[in-house]
């Protein structure tokens, strides 16, 4: 049976929360308050991302989107979206979540008081078209005449040529998708490229936009439209609360974990950063998997072991400095931009 849990849409000012407190309430949705702080959340059951299916993964991902969507749209202008999937078991662990991530919070806040995201999905309109111009290119057609000379099915060749049209394909791609992003990169603060989902699509990124460069950011993709003509879709979505810049992650230390790590490293107490690494580059030169190849396996873990390890403890490093919370024994949630 699943346990209940605290379900963490988002963080917004508490004075925001007021006036549409009441409306959010019709779907489920309450606020938890920290000082001037407000944690957008709702009730739900306690479950882990990597148990959920596709589908029900594709339902948490609309659902979380639509409910910061709404929460914005019905009037407060300021949210800071939370990584999906974030549940806590109490609204204790919220307040702590707030207490721990009010500086960078308040800090996000007012970055993103004057910016929203769009974002711009470029794709060809029809890709045979580009695919029969490159396979009509002087090098193409000189290989495949060569092969009806050779009057010969040569696998070899056939994958060549395949891995050519697929090289001219990305030389392609990237030249267009150089050009839309710089075109628009003068109205942005900040952009990011997000992974294609083929050959096909050019151009999937997010552009944080200040509010007063919106038109001029829109009227760029409209003259981007134009000078591809009928080539190139584009499809853009905005204004959106900055998910691919602000978006906060919670990660949880906890004593075991800190303890754990302390004894993989071989270090009991350390000062600063620097004693940390020098612990973690003498005990990964012992089993770094590139001098031990004898077991590979055992070593490639070990390394990995580690690694993890260096990072538990560089986090505890930065934070123990501001916090004692991490020395008790209830887990402390460290708060960062994912």
């Amino acid at each position: 049976m699943n346990k209940q849990g605290i379900y963490i849409y988002g963080f917004i000012p508490d004075d925001c929360f007021t006036g549409i407190a009441t409306k959010l309430s019709e779907i489920g949705i309450y606020s938890i308050n920290y000082g001037d702080i407000s944690a957008i959340v709702s009730d739900t059951k306690h479950e882990k991302l990597e148990y959920l299916d596709r589908e029900a993964l594709a339902h948490l991902l609309v659902d979380h989107q639509q409910k910061i969507e709404r929460i914005m749209g019905e009037g407060c202008p300021v949210i800071i979206p939370m990584q999906l999937g974030t549940i806590v078991s109490s609204g204790n662990d919220v307040i702590k979540i707030l207490k721990n991530g009010s500086i960078l919070l308040k800090d996000t806040f007012k970055i993103i008081d004057n910016v929203s995201e769009f974002d711009l999905v470029a794709v060809w309109s029809n890709f045979s078209d580009v695919i029969k111009s490159i396979s009509d290119t002087s090098h193409v057609r000189q290989m495949k005449e060569e092969i009806i000379r050779k009057n010969i099915i040569d696998e070899a060749d056939a994958v060549n040529i395949g891995k050519i049209i697929k090289n001219k394909i990305e030389e392609k791609n990237n030249k267009v998708s150089q050009d839309v992003v710089n075109s628009l990169i003068p109205f942005c603060v900040e952009t990011k490229k997000h992974e294609t989902m083929n050959d096909e699509m050019l151009v999937n990124s997010a552009f944080l936009v200040k509010k007063e460069n919106k038109d001029l950011f829109m009227e760029m993709v409209d003259q981007l439209d134009l000078k591809y003509e009928d080539q190139i879709n584009f499809k853009i979505v905005g204004p959106l609360p900055c998910y691919s810049f602000y978006t906060i992650e919670c990660k949880v230390l906890n004593k075991h974990d800190i303890e754990t790590a302390k004894e993989v490293l071989g270090i009991d107490v350390f000062k600063s950063e620097s004693d940390l690494k020098k612990a973690y580059r003498q005990k990964a030169g012992l089993i770094h998997p590139d001098k031990h190849t004898e077991n590979q396996k055992i070593n490639t873990d070990g390394f990995v072991q580690i690694n993890n390890a260096y990072k538990i403890l560089l986090e505890y490093s930065r934070i123990v400095k501001n916090s004692s919370d991490i020395l008790a024994d209830e887990p402390y949630y460290l708060i960062k931009i994912k």
